[in-house]
């Protein structure tokens, strides 16, 4: 199977009749840059291009990047095993006899939140598909904390599959989740509904839905506002927060006043209730990403430096930081520094670095460029992330 991006390219330009200057003029580079793409001399490292890309084309995103990919260690195992379980639980009647216990499905709502974050994806893989099925069967009798904790399993799960290419399954479950928050009529879990609802938007791969994610996130956190306890706080944070990253995809110059916005609003949270980790440290951790994405990505490292690390409370949050620095240290030209970058995302969580094709895409690229194949560290790496360091041009699936 196709390894890198370019060759999908190529094969959706034949399939769709199109020349490499008719593809070139679409996205508005030259057709050499294209003919550079689809030959593996030149990566597609820029979310907007890929999008761009895309929408030429006429296919989604996860075609061009070859999500879902095969599974790989356990981890993936976990998740790959437990997308068909979760659209059941999501469509199929309940069969268990009787209701489950409100505090017992609380305490599980809240282990899978927890295990998101920590990346420990076969306990989330476990928990999600019956906690599902038992809040929906809860959220079916009206109740106010059960409507509550379908909201928040259904958002946990959106999240979860997201970065694995599961967008389709993901959007359902937002959408489930904006439906439960409505019947609630409670701002926070609306404001929760409409965070997961932008984040599938930004993933579809679409200039539409790159702007819809941005509009979805600065509505809600207009009409959700700046007061408030922990929870709400958290979620007008965590909006600014995402509309950064959207602004910063579509090129509009807004996205450090969102960042600016989150940072004051970071400060004032004291707690962690919905297992986000909203913090000041969180906040520096996606300037990183907003970098890579806004056109200056070589400015990345240098806001990674500026990161307590000894504040980072979750492996999520840790190894999405050093993803971005390595995507920062490669645009910067210090591939040496970027591979050290990933190998520490690697670390962290196996499972999480490979599920991000950019990091698949610069890999498969430093290997090509390479004359010997490159270091014994961007051998393994390569290795890790599932690209064969003696035939790039192919995944070891």
């Amino acid at each position: 199977m196709s390894d890198y991006i370019g060759l999908r390219v190529a094969r959706w330009r034949d399939i769709s009749g199109l020349t490499q200057q008719d593809l070139a003029n679409a996205v508005g580079v030259t057709s050499a840059y294209i003919s550079m793409l689809e030959n593996g001399r030149r990566p597609v490292a820029k979310r907007s291009l890929l999008i761009a890309l895309a929408s030429a084309l006429q296919v989604s995103v996860t075609d061009l990047t070859g999500q879902p990919t095969a599974p790989r260690s356990s981890d993936d195992v976990a998740i790959y095993a437990a997308v068909p379980a979760l659209r059941g639980a999501l469509d199929d009647e309940p069969t268990a006899d009787g209701l489950p216990s409100l505090a017992d499905v609380a305490s599980r709502t809240d282990a899978a939140m927890s295990a998101r974050m920590a990346c420990d994806y076969q306990n989330l893989a476990r928990l999600l598909p019956t906690l599902v099925a038992d809040t929906r069967q809860l959220a079916n009798s009206g109740d106010e904390h059960a409507l509550a904790l379908f909201v928040r399993t259904a958002v946990t799960a959106a999240l979860a599959i997201k970065p694995f290419g599961y967008v389709d399954l993901s959007a359902r479950y937002a959408e489930r989740a904006e439906v439960a928050a409505g019947r609630l009529g409670r701002q926070i879990e609306s404001a929760a509904a409409a965070f997961a609802l932008a984040q599938t938007a930004l993933a579809s791969g679409t200039i539409g839905g790159r702007r819809r994610s941005l509009m979805t996130a600065v509505a809600a956190a207009e009409r959700l506002g700046d007061d408030g306890d922990d929870a709400a706080l958290t979620w007008y944070g965590m909006l600014h927060l995402h509309a950064a990253l959207s602004a910063a995809s579509l090129d509009i110059g807004d996205s450090d006043s969102h960042l600016a916005e989150a940072g004051a609003t970071a400060r004032r949270v004291g707690s962690d209730p919905w297992r986000m980790e909203f913090t000041s440290t969180n906040v520096d951790i996606w300037r990183i990403g907003v970098a890579v994405e806004n056109g200056e990505p070589e400015r990345a490292p240098e806001y990674a430096r500026q990161v307590d690390r000894s504040r980072i409370r979750t492996v999520s949050r840790r190894a999405r930081m050093h993803i971005d620095t390595g995507r920062g240290w490669y645009a910067a030209g210090d591939q040496d520094r970027a591979i050290l970058s990933w190998l520490e995302a690697d670390e962290a969580s196996p499972a999480k670095l490979r599920s991000r094709p950019s990091v698949r895409e610069l890999v498969g690229q430093m290997i090509r460029d390479s004359r010997r194949r490159g270091s014994d560290e961007l051998r393994d790496l390569a290795t890790r992330v599932g690209v064969d360091p003696l035939d790039p041009d192919h995944d070891q699936t």
